[in-house]
């Protein structure tokens, strides 16, 4: 009897250890299917778009960046990518756009240049033409201006653009387009292929963020 018992004793400990072996591979599994949140406050906001939002230091501008990547391929460097940067400064919502061609790593957000006094101005930005591609409705070559981090953003409509449309006019025709081809303008100086941008899942992001409407 004491060699039965003993031998049911160490029966029942080797079942207990498997069951709690196996308790605990499962529980990382269950944790795999949670939503992917980055520490610095970034997380997937679809299949193809990024979103990281945050308030800047320096301006106090509170801002969300939507972002997806373009079709081409960098080659081991950043891919291309397109961002709708959405801001708001004391009550009032702006909206920017930014595309980088490959090459050019996200730098976060990029405040508008303000006036301090007692402080020169800082130089104006070179510009740059781009010829942006509304499938299934015109094609428009406009002005952007090369940002110090390598970023090109839209010369929203001012004193110093010739722009007219605000990039929020150009939004309103993407929620029924399936895409946005850009690519530098002929005589614009670089030879970097035509990027395609799936906008739908930014435009889905846009819609449901306060910060992003007008």
């Amino acid at each position: 009897m004491p060699m039965r018992r003993c031998a049911r004793f160490l029966l029942q400990i080797a079942i207990s250890t498997m069951l709690v072996s196996w308790i605990g591979w499962s529980e990382p599994a269950a944790s795999a299917q949670q939503p992917v949140v980055a520490a610095a406050g970034g997380a997937m906001a679809g299949p193809k778009a990024l979103r990281v939002e945050g308030v800047d230091a320096e301006s106090g501008i509170r801002y969300v960046l939507l972002s997806v990547l373009g079709s081409g391929k960098a080659e081991g460097k950043a891919p291309p990518r397109l961002t709708l940067a959405c801001r708001e400064d004391g009550g009032k919502r702006d909206l920017d756009w930014l595309v980088t061609f490959g090459g050019v790593a996200p730098t976060g957000f990029t405040p508008p240049v303000r006036k301090i006094p007692g402080k020169p101005k800082p130089p104006k930005n070179p510009d740059v033409k781009l010829t942006m591609n509304f499938e299934e409705w015109k094609v428009l070559t406009r002005t952007w201006e090369v940002l110090p981090s390598g970023e090109l953003r839209y010369r929203n409509p001012g004193l110093h653009s010739p722009n007219m449309e605000s990039p929020r006019v150009f939004a309103m025709y993407l929620n029924s387009l399936p895409g946005l081809r850009i690519r530098y303008a002929s005589g614009a100086g670089s030879e970097t292929a035509e990027e395609v941008f799936a906008t739908r899942p930014l435009m889905e992001e846009m819609a449901k963020t306060p910060a992003c409407q007008p």
